[in-house]
This record gives C-alpha cells, structure tokens and sequence, in this order.
C-alpha cells in the first residue's frame, strides 16, 4: 500500500506539500540507491573514480535529507496535521534518517577503496 496515496485533502496546498516531499524522497532513496552501487562496484573493481562520485553525492544526499526534514517540520507547524497524515510525516523524517545512514556505509566503502588503492600504489612502488 502507497502510504503517499493519501487522497485528497480539503487544503489542496497541503497536498502540493506532501507531493513535494514525496518528490524529493523518491529522489534521494534513487541517489542512495546509485551511491551504493556505484561504491559496491568501486571497491569490487578498485575503481578509485567511482569512489571519488559517491563521495561527491553525499554532500546532494546530505542537502536533500535536510530540505525533507526541513519541509516535513514546516508542514507539521503550519499545517497541524493529525492521525494518519501526521505518522506520514514521522514516518518521512525516519526514513531520511536510514536513508542518511546507508549513504554514510556507501561513503565509508568508497574511503576504504580509496585508502586500499594508494597503499596498493605504494606497495607496488617499492616493491
């Protein structure tokens, strides 16, 4: 079940504010899920290249996870939400959290990549 499928609310501005979080939380779980791949093949391949853009998408995963959170708390002040829309909200701000968390695992096996390259380049230079 679609928990964003929520129907339509008397206030149509605050269905334009769900449908923008939603947007935004579509796009950050498709750039987590892009970073993770690409830091999975980086290490996979010792593909320092790869390793260098998941760390450049953190900081675009770090920016979306505090503009939903931002919106989210927006939302839950101005609007009042209750019930089922308030635990929409709850439930947004949760996971942009993990979301946030996966991402740091990705930027973290794409630092060990990039550390596993230079101490390889290293032990072949003096070797």
């Amino acid at each position: 079940m679609n928990r964003f499928n929520t129907g339509h609310h008397v206030s149509e501005p605050f269905d334009k504010d769900l449908e923008s979080i939603r947007q935004k939380v579509a796009l950050m779980g498709k750039l987590v899920e892009e970073q993770l791949s690409l830091a999975i093949e980086a290490f996979t391949n010792g593909d320092t290249y790869l390793a260098e853009k998941v760390l450049t998408q953190d900081d675009e995963v770090d920016l979306l996870e505090a503009s939903i959170d931002n919106e989210c708390a927006c939302v839950i002040a101005l609007r009042q939400p209750v019930g089922h829309d308030l635990a929409l909200l709850i439930d947004v701000i949760k996971v942009t959290n993990e979301l946030e968390n996966i991402a740091a695992k990705a930027e973290g096996i794409a630092d060990i990549t990039i550390e596993l390259n230079k101490s390889l380049l290293v032990s072949d230079s003096d070797g």
